[in-house]
């Protein structure tokens, strides 16, 4: 199996067990062929990318589909971190203690950071807050009780 064709099966079984809706390029060679030798004001026009699979299904699909702007499945990260992960970020994985004696990151870094996700203007900082607690969450699983502990 090439490299497209094991990228799948790994999309496919991983959005099967976590129920997660995936949608698979179009990878039949016949399709992707014939597209190639359609011009390109027939595959793309403006701010219209998928003209071609738009015009195809127009006629089964609701015309709100097409005018409305088009949206990202976005986590609502910042919104946790500032309600329910709010204690975990403060008293577990990002506690002053634990950064403190762990060594790894500078405390007042990750102060500041803190300071900034609970602040007016966080900006992205939830994005530099997710790698840390992904990061502390592991450390705590695989090394925080072992020998190896920094």
């Amino acid at each position: 199996m090439g490299c497209a064709g094991a990228m799948v099966t790994k999309v496919d079984l991983m959005s099967m067990a976590n129920s997660l809706e995936v949608r698979v390029p179009f990878l039949d060679v016949d399709v992707v062929n014939f597209l190639f030798t359609l011009p390109a004001e027939w595959k793309i026009t403006g701010k219209m990318r998928k003209r071609l699979l738009q015009d195809a299904f127009r006629d089964m699909l609701p015309p709100q589909l097409y005018n409305r702007p088009k949206k990202g499945f976005e986590v609502p990260l910042l919104q946790w971190f500032r309600r329910e992960m709010k204690s975990v970020i403060q008293d577990d994985l990002l506690n002053d203690n634990l950064i403190q004696e762990q060594g790894i990151f500078n405390p007042e870094a990750i102060k500041g950071l803190k300071k900034r996700l609970f602040s007016a203007n966080p900006g992205d900082v939830h994005a530099r807050i997710w790698g840390l607690l992904v990061f502390q969450h592991w450390w705590k699983k695989y090394l925080a009780n072992t020998s190896a502990k920094p």
